[in-house]
């Protein structure tokens, strides 16, 4: 597994020309795109620029928003091929999204097949350009609270999706905050046939004092800053399954995105190199 830095996650707009020397100076073996903003640059221009610093172009979030109206899903799916064929140029072949674990409108099943649907859809282009579509489930119980109908917000059930969906190459995006929050263990990564099926991997801290019920997904902490979540085991269940791939820290806290960038890279970075484990 190797390091990545996203500077969207910790609060920071930055395009590859900005963000791939700093990410260089302090560590980072990979950089997280924003395909709506990184793509506008050539792809020769990104991949000098990736070979000038050694970084891996680490992967990107899906930029199709599946979760409203069919038209607004149509207008998106409508780019995903070009964005696709961009990332490949690249050298990726990681795209990630997150499962919203509730809804007021659709029952369990509707929602199911919705997103198999959709979701399907998108995978099926990914695809043709080699690149795995990581899905996430969100584990607070506060996201589902009041909710008419829960929706997927554990392992168990975010895999069910992935082989209903079916094209092989749909896995996990295994955040350390929604494992934890889920309840999940280190057993749970026996769950995965093999390395594959882990398609990236986020981390951070939750804030200390708070009540698991009474967590907010929002409001985070930087990597191994309280020790309130179960960081050790997360990575002891990567390395266990042998993850090569991405990890990226995505800790929310307001106060890096009112740093300056190379000041918050540099927190963001030591943060890191605490938890990192050894031998990774």
């Amino acid at each position: 597994m190797y390091k990545t830095l996203a500077p969207d996650c910790i609060g920071h707009n930055a395009g590859l020309e900005i963000s791939a020397p700093v990410a260089k100076k302090y560590g980072f073996e990979g950089i997280w795109f924003n395909m709506e903003r990184d793509a506008r640059m050539p792809v020769k221009e990104t991949k000098m620029l990736l070979e000038k610093y050694g970084l891996k172009a680490a992967g990107f979030g899906l930029p199709v928003e599946y979760r409203k109206e069919e038209s607004v899903f149509r207008k998106d799916m409508e780019k995903l091929e070009e964005y696709a064929a961009y990332a490949r140029e690249c050298g990726m072949h990681r795209c990630i999204t997150w499962i919203i674990p509730a809804s007021d409108e659709l029952t369990y099943e509707e929602n199911f097949n919705m997103h198999r649907e959709r979701l399907g859809e998108a995978a099926r282009i990914l695809k043709k350009y080699h690149i795995s579509l990581g899905l996430e489930f969100l584990g607070p119980p506060k996201l589902r609270a009041g909710k008419k109908y829960e929706f997927i917000h554990t392992l168990d059930q975010m895999l069910e999706l992935c082989r209903a969906i079916g094209t092989g190459n749909v896995g996990i995006l295994m955040d350390v905050w929604h494992w934890d929050m889920a309840g999940q263990t280190f057993d749970d990564f026996a769950k995965f046939p093999d390395e594959s099926w882990v398609v990236c991997a986020h981390i951070m801290d939750a804030p200390a004092g708070i009540p698991r019920e009474e967590q907010v997904d929002v409001v985070r902490a930087l990597p191994g800053s309280t020790g309130i979540l179960r960081i050790g085991e997360f990575f002891e269940g990567l390395k266990h399954m042998g993850y090569t791939g991405p990890v990226l820290a995505e800790p929310f806290v307001e106060e890096l995105g009112k740093m300056d960038f190379e000041e918050a890279v540099a927190v963001v970075s030591s943060a890191i190199n605490k938890v990192w484990p050894k031998e990774a």
